[in-house]
């Protein structure tokens, strides 16, 4: 049997060998292998390729059979990439336009089997087999219908991004640009040279492996949509605070946020005692409290979510489990508890910081992680030989003007000679009544 290698087979070939990999980075991302959005998308991807690996086929082998399986590996690809939007979205897969989508494929399968479906055609001195007729206009109208919800979520997810991942958040846009509208609108000028199939085949598959170069990057992309989340704080069965993190700035004390929890369980006990979850929502958000043997959790977000409730009954076992002893000893300093940000990493990773709203903003480390000139250190450490002290200082020096640590400095000199003065001056009156009693 010869084989019909066309320029479209190999470029095909480069396409989906392009997904295929795509799709493995995702895959084995720890971060990113049980996100349940990219699951879906992860499948539409699969499908994709599956799309491009039949086609190559069909016309490699010219099998008619292959032809005309290969447009409706389409209707799985646009059914997953709509539902996992869906659930990046709004967390439910129902919509008007998963409907329309699923009635459209059903036709584009029923058509696949038309005696007209499928046309033999010369192009550039090679044999041709491709959709024909309505099999053809139902394979496009699946392909450009799906540009609607890719473009919609690329477009979203950019301009909500938080500042801190927004250069991620345009390289995605950028992605889903070529995906959609680049890609797409090249293949309209299918209609007038079918040359433009392959460039529309190659600007797909390089935007859907930058899209999923993001993901396996930044997670985080996938969680810009469908809620906020703004603040988690654990506490003692008394009400004291043990543990607090802040994914945006609330503008609430603590003291005032641990009160009113405090307040809320005193009013719920009945409901917390019987165990579970307990949500209460807010002016704009909602509280889940999870109440277990030695603490409390609260997380504070801007709506339920599945994801959500499981991450916080999962951080709360650990966090028990990670400061066991601790808890039994009822000890409520809090810099015992500052490894749970290990949990945090754990649970809330995925989860976009929006404390930082431009790349002007200072950032402030605590004395532990603050790199000062050493011979500075050398006088702080003078100064201060108490350890705590020390860090608490190096905090207040990295948040003041650079000129408020060379005065400081100078001050300290100024004293200290002062305090050698009058020691030397003390010494030298002692010296002399010494002498005098002597005498």
């Amino acid at each position: 049997m010869v084989l019909n290698w066309t320029l479209e087979v190999i470029v095909e070939i480069f396409a989906s060998s392009t997904i295929f990999v795509a799709v493995l980075l995702t895959y084995f991302e720890p971060r990113t292998k049980k996100i349940r959005s990219l699951f879906f998308i992860r499948m539409g991807m699969i499908f994709l390729m599956l799309f491009f690996v039949l086609d190559l086929l069909g016309n490699l082998f010219l099998s008619t059979i292959l032809v005309r399986l290969y447009p409706i590996m389409l209707f799985p690809t646009v059914i997953f990439f709509i539902i996992g939007i869906n659930f990046m979205i709004k967390e439910s897969f129902n919509s008007i336009i998963l409907i329309i989508a699923f009635g459209a494929g059903v036709l584009l399968c029923y058509l696949a089997f038309q005696p007209d479906a499928i046309e033999f055609e010369f192009r550039r001195g090679y044999i041709h087999v491709s959709p024909g007729g309505m099999f053809e206009v139902m394979e496009d109208f699946l392909s450009f219908f799906l540009l609607i919800p890719v473009f919609y979520w690329g477009l979203k997810t950019w301009i909500n991004a938080p500042f801190s991942i927004k250069k991620e958040a345009l390289i995605f846009f950028i992605g889903i640009i070529i995906v959609a509208p680049i890609s797409l609108g090249v293949l309209i000028f299918y209609y007038w040279d079918p040359i433009f199939i392959l460039y529309s085949n190659i600007t797909l598959s390089l935007g859907v492996f930058i899209i999923c170069i993001v993901i396996y990057m930044e997670p985080k992309i996938l969680y810009i949509l469908p809620f906020s989340v703004f603040r988690i704080f654990v506490k003692d069965r008394n009400g004291y605070p043990l543990f607090d993190h802040d994914w945006s700035e609330s503008g609430i004390s603590e003291p005032i946020f641990t009160g009113f929890i405090n307040a809320v369980q005193l009013m719920s006990d009945e409901v917390m005692n019987i165990g579970g979850l307990l949500s209460i929502d807010l002016t704009e958000g909602i509280l889940i409290l999870n109440e277990s043997e030695h603490i409390t959790v609260g997380l504070v977000a801007s709506k339920s979510s599945k994801l959500l409730r499981d991450s916080l009954i999962g951080f709360s076992k650990d966090f028990q489990i990670k400061f066991k002893r601790e808890l039994k000893k009822s000890i409520r300093d809090k810099k015992e508890y500052t490894t749970a940000y290990e949990l945090i990493d754990k649970y809330f990773s995925n989860f976009p910081s929006k404390q930082i709203k431009s790349k002007k903003q200072p950032l402030l480390l605590t004395g532990k992680y603050v790199k000062i000139p050493l011979e500075l250190e050398n006088k702080l450490r003078i100064i201060f030989p108490d350890e705590e002290e020390y860090e608490d200082i190096k905090t207040e020096l990295i948040k003041s003007p650079l000129s408020f640590t060379s005065g400081f400095t100078k001050l300290y000199n100024e004293l200290k000679d002062e305090i050698e003065k009058i020691s030397d001056e003390e010494m030298k009156y002692l010296d002399e009544n010494y002498e005098r009693d002597k005498q």
